[in-house]
Order: structure tokens, then C-alpha cells, then sequence
């Protein structure tokens, strides 16, 4: 029965499907593998960045863990019976993709893992969450080729197809997951699928046997647990790790082919928005003020177009990066009858903008799905036959952070074509993150700008970069073909804070630090360039997980345990201004009045327009006697937040401390503009008034207290003093 069977080595006959198995076998396992792999890209860039660390990292790791299985599983083919071998295999590779979920989220909490060098800290914790599956992946080609070769074939073919197979399976899982399965379904989902198919290959080679059955019955309760929409689900599998809960805060998320995007209110005052992408903030906007510019380079960008635009009233702008489309919107408000283009590569953050951001689905904006340098490069050819017939006047390069610089948006030839579709007059602007004391990524692009527009200006908020030379810092470049003048924008930028244009001396630095180096294509090390501002990267974001942990224990009420991580985090990031406000608040609640001052100083030092800050700032002054102080914090915070009846009130029992009940009375009734019901003050207004001698007044304010709260204790033996005192 030749045309039946084959022939096995030992003579058994073997019937002819046999011999697709281990070629599907490992198909199965090569498309698990690249699966994987491109989940663990995405998982990694969610809680670290997407730069050329990650993928390395992700790619090393995982072939690292294919090699080790190699050898592991090559040696147990030699010994074991291929089928029992590939049950238990699978099976076990089914149970470590289900540790990728768990494991990832314990390790996002290793907060020592922040204090290691920043490519050893991503190496490290993809292999902590990847190493392992990847091993026991790689021990299955092995056996399956081990097993194509029982079957009696020829050995270079058999093996030939074994491997061909194999590619053939990557490939597959490659193009799927990248362009169907993670916007389709999510990472989560994903990786859940991955383990059910590898359980279910168990059951098969396991003919059912009772360990299989065990398992794939808990992968079906964990997966419930772990994808459940139920209550009870999202609890029990938040508790064990399977999931991370988004939490109240979070008020939209999605999952894209670019970017795992997530927006998340902030409680004030005032509530704002954020947009992370892939766990980096890209936006903020406070709801129903949008052009209250939450970001240094906006208000820079803002400053830096009016001071440009000479007469021009409407603008024909492009923004390369849309984010959350604060500033192309403003812009286009702003400026009536402009035409303002935004090129966002990923239409998922257009929708999440819509949605959930503020952006109005009738923006008006002309919005392209494609990437920056490509649609630069169509521009520039439709200029080049004469189809341009619209220069731009200003094109805001928005598409650059510490963590992911597309570094193609950075070269000498992306600018220069960039030039070819300016106006006469145009402008250049771009912002990036960098550190004045390396400097070196700054510096190249200030040299790579100069190589294609005669004048470059780099512009920050504050004194100028040698007063927090170490800290991570916004910078942003102004190539133009005119010598610009911004004296103005400097005289009439916002008073709370200070525009600086760097001088000739301060950009020397900046050259000379750099090497003197002009980015392109052929050579862009941009991720070595921001090696330091990396490094400082990491140790906020180190902070700030601690300062979450912290505002978690706050929530839950047990203030006790929220100062450790405080400490800590100032430890790690004395950069932090969180870190040192929440801090102070828990050291001044506790008494601990001298060192809350300290922390305070610093806060309001690191963020000087935090108005919280300086209030929690000035209770801590007065509480130590410091009055005059206490109220130039109080000043100064209602400089920041005009308006704030916190402060106002604050200051108006300063002012009575101080012995200026007029000052009181003023502050007090300005308080109870923006909230009329506040008893408490209105009755300290009345006692304001009594020391002011407006005995009659007071009255009135403490009748008006007993009117709405008859048993307010306090405003009624006010009155009844006032009332003795008072003249007939």
C-alpha cells in the first residue's frame, strides 16, 4: 500500500499526512514567535518610549531566547518522543505567554530598574518579560524538524521544507500583527490568542491527556479574567496582574498600527486633559479654555508666529505632528481665513482627538493621514512643476521628544526641502527636548537648520538654560532667510514667565558641545546624541511613578504610607517638582513645618506658576510666623491664577495677622465673588470689617451668615459683640 503509506526508519508504516505535521508544527510556532515579537515591540514602547533602544532590545532579547531554545530543545529531541516532547512545550510556551501580561505589569513597578543606564534599564526589562517565552518558542523547531526527519525523507530537503516553513509561518505572523491584529484587537487580546493557540497545539500532540485538559481549562479562566468586561472580572484579574485597569481617570483609550493612545484627566483646579502616546505625554488642554496653552513651545510657537507674520493676517501654515491639535486649532482661530494643513500619520490620534480632546469635529483644519517627509518630499515635487502655487508661511515641525525622534525629520535634507516650499519670508520652527550641559542634540540641529537658513534662533521659557543647566529642557529653533526681530515677544510674553532667546555665547556653547556636527540621512545618530536627556528622562519618569504610587495611597486614604515614595522620588529626581509639593503637603499635615517649607521652596522653585504650590507654600510660612512672606507667596499665586478663592482667602487672614484689616476685608470679598456660600469667610469678613471700624457692615455680613446657616456658632456671637459695640 505504497500509494497509502510511507516507510519509517523502523518499517512501521506512516500514513502520508503525517509528514505535514512537523512542516505545520513549525509554521504554527514560527508565527507565535513573531507575534511575540512585534507585541512585545508595542507593550515595551507603551511603558518606555519608542526609540531605537527599544527595538533593539526587543529583537536581541528575543533572538537571544531563540538561540538558547534552539540548543535546549535540539538536545530533548534526541530523548524524548517527539510528540510527548511538543505537548509538553507547547503547553509550557502557552503558560509563559500568559506570564507576559502578568509579568509586565509587576516589572512597570520595579522602580530600581530606573536608576540603571537607560539602554541597560530596556534591556533589562525585556528580558525579564520576554527572555523566558522566547526560549521555550525556540525549543520547538528542533523537535518538529527532528520529527520531519523520523518520517524517513530525505534530510536536506526535509529540513529544507522544515525551515522554509518556518520562515513561511514569520512572515505570515509578521504582516498579521502588524497590520491587522494589534488595531484590531489589541496587544492584550493578541497575546491571549498566542496562548490559546499554542494550549490547543498542546491538547492535539497531548492526545487530551489530563494536563493538557488542566491547562486549557485555566487559560480559559484566566483569559476571562483577563479580557472579562464584568466587574468581578476586571477586579479579580487586576488583583492577580492579568490586566491594568485604566482607572476613573482615564477617559479614553485606543489601540492603533502606531500607537497605544490614551487620554486622561488630571484633577485641578483646573481639570485638564493629557494625550500619552505609546506612555508619553504629547498634549494637555484645560476643557473649554483651549488656547490656554498648557506646553512651553506652544506659547513659544504662539509668541514666535506674531512677531513673524509682519502684516500677514491669514497664514497658510503646516504642523508635522498633530498630537491632540491644540496648536494647529489655535492657529487657525486665531489667524481667520487661514489655511492651516497638519500632517498626523496615525488617523487614530485624529479620531481620539475628536472625541476625546477637545478638537471640534468642524475644525476646519486640512488634515493628511501620510508621513511628515514624505508629504514634504510630494510638495516639493508638485513645487518643482510649478503646482505650488500657495507657499507656506510657517512650517511647525511638532514630531520630536527625548524618548522617539523620527530621525528622518532631522536631517539636512529633509530641511532643504523644506525650504523649497516656504514663502520669501517663511519661517522654520521646531522643538525639541535636550540638556544645556551636553547639549549635543541641540546644538546639531541648531548646525543642521544653519546649513540651509541664514539666521537660527533658539528661544526657551525662563532666566536662560545655565540657571537649570541639568534639567530637561524645551527648546525651540527659528530658521529664517531674514534677520528676525523678537524684542517685542519678549517684552509683551507672558508676564508669568519669561521668554529667552539664547545669546551668541550660549549657542557658541551649544556649537562647540555638539562637535561642530550637521545631521543627515547618512548619518543621524540621534539617539546617542540624547544619551543625557535619556538618562534625566528616565529618572522623572522613575519619579513619577513614585509620586503616582503616592497620590494612590493619598486616594486611599492612607497618607501614612504616601511619604516614602515622596522621599523617594525626591531622592532619585530632586528635579521633581511633584515630587516635592506632595511631599511638603504630607510633611505639613504631620507638623513637620520646617522641612514642608523647604520642599515647598523648591516646588514653587521647579514649577513658579503652580499656584497649589504656593499656596500650600504660604500655609507653611504663616504657620511658622514667616507673615510677609506668606503673603508674597499668596501674590504671587493669584498672579498665576487670578481669581482663586483659596489663595484670596488665604491672604485675607494673612492680612489680618498682619494687622491690615482693610487689605482683609478687600481680599475676603473678593473671595466670596467667586463663591458666594463660603460662610467661613464671610464671617472673617466681618471680623475684617469690625477691626477695620465698620462695625455696621459687619453686621450686615454676619446676618447674612445666620440667614443661610442659623447655626453657624461663630458668626452668631460675632454678631452679638458687633451688636454691643455698635453705635445707636
Amino acid at each position: 500500500m505504497e500509494t497509502l503509506a510511507r516507510q519509517n526508519p523502523s518499517g512501521a508504516a506512516r500514513p502520508r499526512g503525517v509528514v505535514w505535521i512537523p512542516q505545520a508544527t513549525v509554521f504554527l510556532s514560527s508565527f507565535c514567535v513573531m507575534v511575540v515579537e512585534l507585541v512585545a515591540g508595542r507593550i515595551v514602547s507603551g511603558q518606555l518610549g519608542n526609540s531605537i533602544y527599544t527595538w533593539t532590545s526587543v529583537i536581541g532579547i528575543v533572538l537571544a531566547g531563540i538561540a538558547v531554545g534552539n540548543t535546549v530543545g535540539g538536545r530533548l529531541a534526541d530523548r524524548v518522543p517527539a510528540a510527548r516532547a511538543l505537548s509538553v512545550l507547547f503547553l509550557l510556551s502557552s503558560a509563559l505567554c500568559v506570564s507576559i501580561t502578568v509579568v509586565g505589569n509587576l516589572v512597570a513597578g520595579w522602580v530600581f530598574l530606573w536608576t540603571l543606564a537607560w539602554p541597560v534599564r530596556v534591556a533589562a526589562h525585556v528580558a525579564v518579560v520576554f527572555l523566558l517565552p522566547s526560549v521555550m518558542l525556540g525549543t520547538i523547531s528542533p523537535v518538529a524538524a527532528k520529527m520531519a526527519l523520523d518520517g524517513g525523507g530525505k534530510t536536506g530537503r526535509t529540513l529544507g521544507n522544515v525551515y522554509a516553513w518556518g520562515v513561511v509561518g514569520s512572515l505570515v505572523g509578521t504582516f498579521l500583527t502588524g497590520y491587522m491584529l494589534i488595531a484590531l484587537l489589541g496587544v492584550s487580546t493578541v497575546i491571549w490568542g498566542v496562548a490559546a493557540i499554542l494550549a490547543a497545539l498542546g491538547l492535539l500532540f497531548g492526545a487530551g491527556s489530563r494536563a493538557a485538559w488542566s491547562w486549557a481549562i485555566a487559560l480559559g479562566g484566566l483569559a476571562l479574567l483577563g479580557t472579562g468586561p464584568w466587574s468581578w472580572a476586571r477586579d479579580a484579574g487586576s488583583a492577580l496582574a492579568l490586566r491594568t485597569e485604566p482607572g476613573s481617570h482615564v477617559i479614553y483609550e485606543d489601540e492603533s498600527q502606531y500607537s497605544h493612545i490614551i487620554i486622561r484627566r488630571v484633577d485641578g483646579p483646573p481639570i485638564r486633559h493629557e494625550m500619552y502616546l505609546n506612555g508619553l505625554l504629547h498634549s494637555a488642554m484645560i476643557p473649554g479654555v483651549p488656547f490656554d496653552h498648557q506646553y512651553g513651545y506652544e506659547r513659544i510657537y504662539s509668541a514666535a508666529t506674531e512677531a513673524l507674520r509682519g502684516d500677514r493676517r491669514r497664514l497658510h501654515t503646516l504642523t508635522i505632528g498633530g498630537g491632540g491639535y491644540v496648536f494647529p486649532y489655535y492657529l487657525d482661530s486665531v489667524y481667520p481665513g487661514s489655511r492651516t494643513e497638519v500632517v498626523e500619520i496615525d488617523p487614530a490620534v485624529t479620531r481620539a482627538a475628536v472625541e476625546a480632546f477637545g478638537l471640534p469635529a468642524d475644525h476646519g483644519l486640512d488634515i493628511g493621514h501620510v508621513d511628515g517627509r514624505v508629504h514634504v518630499r510630494r510638495l516639493v515635487e508638485e513645487a518643482s512643476g510649478g503646482a505650488l502655487n500657495d507657499p507656506y508661511d510657517f512650517l511647525y515641525l511638532d514630531a520630536v521628544d527625548d524618548f522617539s525622534v523620527p530621525y528622518q525629520l532631522t536631517t539636512v535634507e529633509f530641511l532643504r526641502d523644506v525650504e523649497k516650499i516656504l514663502a520669501p519670508d517663511g519661517a522654520f520652527l521646531m522643538n525639541l527636548i535636550d540638556v544645556y550641559a551636553s547639549g549635543r542634540f541641540v546644538g546639531a540641529m541648531m548646525n543642521t537648520v544653519a546649513e540651509v537658513f541664514p539666521f537660527v534662533t533658539v528661544l526657551i521659557e525662563g532666566d536662560g538654560p545655565s540657571a537649570s543647566e541639568r534639567a530637561r529642557t524645551t527648546f525651540i529653533l527659528v530658521g529664517t532667510r531674514e534677520a528676525p526681530d523678537f524684542a517685542h515677544a519678549v517684552r509683551t510674553y507672558d508676564p508669568r514667565r519669561q521668554l529667552h532667546p539664547l545669546t551668541a555665547a550660549e549657542l557658541r556653547v551649544l556649537r562647540e558641545r555638539s562637535g561642530g556636527m550637521v545631521l543627515t540621512d547618512d548619518h543621524a545618530p540621534v539617539e546617542n546624541l540624547l544619551a543625557p536627556v535619556v538618562r534625566t528622562s528616565a529618572r522623572s519618569l522613575a519619579a513619577s511613578a513614585l509620586v503616582h504610587r503616592a497620590e494612590e495611597f493619598i486616594r486611599e486614604g492612607r497618607t501614612d504610607r504616601a511619604t516614602a515614595p515622596c522621599r523617594k522620588a525626591v531622592d532619585m529626581d530632586p528635579e521633581h517638582p511633584d515630587a516635592h509639593r506632595i511631599l511638603a503637603n504630607l510633611l505639613a499635615a504631620s507638623g513637620e513645618l520646617r522641612e514642608a517649607v523647604r520642599h515647598y521652596g523648591e516646588a514653587v522653585r521647579l514649577h513658579p506658576t503652580h499656584p497649589t504650590a504656593r499656596i500650600g507654600y504660604a500655609g507653611a510660612l504663616a504657620r511658622t510666623g514667616r507673615l510677609n512672606d506668606a503673603r508674597e507667596q499668596l501674590e504671587r499665586a493669584l498672579e498665576s491664577r487670578p481669581g482663586e478663592g483659596h489663595a484670596l482667602e488665604m491672604l485675607g487672614v494673612v492680612q489680618l495677622e498682619l494687622g491690615a484689616p482693610a487689605e482683609a476685608a478687600s481680599a475676603f470679598r473678593l473671595a466670596l465673588e467667586v463663591d458666594p456660600d463660603r460662610h467661613e469667610v464671610r464671617n472673617n469678613l466681618g471680623i475684617a470689617l469690625i477691626r477695620d471700624g465698620r462695625v455696621g457692615e459687619a453686621v450686615e455680613e454676619f446676618r447674612r451668615v445666620l440667614r443661610r446657616n442659623p447655626g453657624h456658632a461663630k458668626a452668631r456671637a460675632n454678631l452679638e459683640k458687633a451688636l454691643a459695640t455698635a453705635p445707636e
